[in-house]
C-alpha cells in the first residue's frame, strides 16, 4: 500500500500537470462539499430556480460525491480564463444599436473545450499511475452532472464565493470557467480556504439591471436577464423587457463592475476567441440572420442551444429598446407576421416601443 508521502508528492504533480494542459489554476478538494446544502434547499423552496426543474430534481444528488462517482476520495478543481478581449464593456452596454452577448459565449462552447482538456488532464495522470500499478477511476464534470462547483473550488483554494454568487479570485477576478475531476485517488486536499475579500462592497448588487441579486450571495434566477434570455423558453415578462437593454444573450453586469476584475486576464485559449465579430455586431444584423446563417455562425457555440426562434425574439426586444429609428421599425415589420407566436409577440412590443419614442 502506498504511503501518504507518495500521495503528497503526486498531488503536487497533479497541479503541475493541470497547468501544463492549459488550466490557469488547479486545486484539490476533499469530499465534504455540503456546506451550503441547507441554503440551496431553501433557495429551491422559494422557487428561485424558475423553470429550471433539473436544479430541484438533482438537489439530493448534488452534495454527495458518491452520487457522481462511487468511491470518490478527492476532487480536482480547475479554473481557466475565458475573457476574449480587453474592452470597455460599459461603453458597449450604452451603445443601444449594438448587441451585447455574454463574453463567455463569444467563441466555442466551453463545455466541449473544457471537457476535452479535463480528459487530457486525466489521461496524463493515468499514464503515471499505470506505471505504479494504481487503479485510477474518475469522472470529468463540466456542468454535465449536478456538481456544486463553487463549493468545490472554494475548498480547493481557488477563490471565494462573491456577493454575486460567482467565484472570485484575488489575482484573477471572475472571468473564468470551472471544471472538476472526481476521482478515487486519496489526493491531499488544500485546506487553506481563500479569505472572502468582498468586504462592504455591493457594486454587483447595485448595478444588476433587474435586482436579481436580492441580497449578498443570493440570486433570484427568475429576475435574472441570463435566465430570461437563455433558459426560459416562453415570452419574457413585460417588467423585464426594457431593463434588458441591448443584452440579447446573458448578462455580465455584475462581473463588469466587480473591482476584482481589474486583475482579470484575457484568455490564451483560442477556442474562446471572438467568432464572427460578435463583440461588435449590430442588432439589425443579428435580427436579419436567416436560420441557416444562425446555425452556421453558432455551430459549436453555446448560443446555438437557445435556438433560432429564441435568438430572434431576444433581439426584437433589444431593438425595441434602441433609440428611435425608422430603419429599425422597417426591420421589425419584416417579421410582424412571423409564424412563431413568440417572435410575433416580441416584435409587436418592440414596434410599439419604437413608435412611442418618435
Amino acid at each position: 500500500m502506498l504511503d501518504k508521502t507518495y500521495w503528497h508528492d503526486f498531488s503536487k504533480k497533479v497541479v503541475l500537470i493541470g497547468k501544463e494542459i492549459g488550466f490557469n489554476d488547479v486545486g484539490i478538494s476533499d469530499i465534504e462539499i455540503n456546506q451550503n446544502q441547507d441554503l440551496y434547499s431553501k433557495w429551491i423552496e422559494k422557487n428561485n430556480h424558475g423553470s429550471m426543474s433539473y436544479l430541484k430534481d438533482h438537489q439530493q444528488i448534488k452534495f454527495d460525491p458518491n452520487n457522481i462517482l462511487h468511491g470518490t476520495q478527492s476532487i480536482i478543481s480547475t479554473r481557466i480564463d475565458y475573457l476574449p478581449l480587453n474592452e470597455n464593456l460599459i461603453e458597449l452596454l450604452n451603445k443601444k444599436d449594438q448587441a451585447y452577448i455574454a463574453r463567455y459565449a463569444m467563441g466555442r462552447d466551453y463545455h466541449k473545450t473544457l471537457k476535452q482538456k479535463l480528459k487530457k488532464f486525466a489521461a496524463a495522470m493515468e499514464k503515471i499511475l499505470l506505471k505504479d500499478n494504481i487503479t485510477f477511476e474518475y469522472r470529468v464534470i463540466t456542468d454535465s452532472a449536478p456538481s456544486p462547483e463553487i463549493e468545490i473550488a472554494e475548498k480547493a483554494g481557488l477563490g471565494w464565493r462573491g456577493k454575486n454568487t460567482l467565484l472570485l479570485n484575488k489575482k484573477n477576478g471572475s472571468w473564468f470557467f470551472l471544471g472538476e475531476i472526481y476521482t478515487n485517488l486519496p489526493l491531499i486536499a488544500n485546506h487553506i480556504k481563500s479569505k472572502n475579500h468582498c468586504g462592504s462592497c455591493k457594486a454587483c448588487i447595485d448595478i444588476c439591471p433587474t435586482g436579481a441579486i436580492e441580497e449578498p450571495y443570493h440570486l433570484n434566477a427568475t429576475k435574472c436577464i441570463s435566465y430570461w434570455t437563455i433558459e426560459h423558453k416562453g415570452p419574457i415578462p413585460l417588467e423585464f423587457r426594457q431593463k434588458m437593454g441591448n443584452r440579447i444573450y446573458g448578462c455580465d453586469d455584475c462581473q463588469i463592475i466587480c473591482p476584482w476584475n481589474k486583475f482579470a486576464k484575457t484568455s490564451s485559449e483560442i477556442d474562446f476567441f471572438v467568432r464572427h465579430k460578435l463583440n461588435k455586431i449590430s442588432l439589425t444584423d443579428c435580427f436579419n440572420l436567416d436560420r441557416d446563417t444562425f446555425n452556421d455562425y453558432f455551430n459549436g457555440s453555446a448560443i446555438r442551444r437557445i435556438g433560432y426562434e429564441k435568438w430572434i425574439s431576444n433581439v426584437a426586444i433589444a431593438l425595441g429598446n434602441a433609440q428611435y429609428s425608422p430603419q429599425i421599425i422597417i426591420c421589425l415589420k419584416q417579421r410582424e407576421n412571423d409564424p412563431s407566436e413568440l417572435i410575433k409577440e416580441h416584435v409587436s412590443w418592440a414596434i410599439s416601443e419604437q413608435v412611442s419614442k418618435n
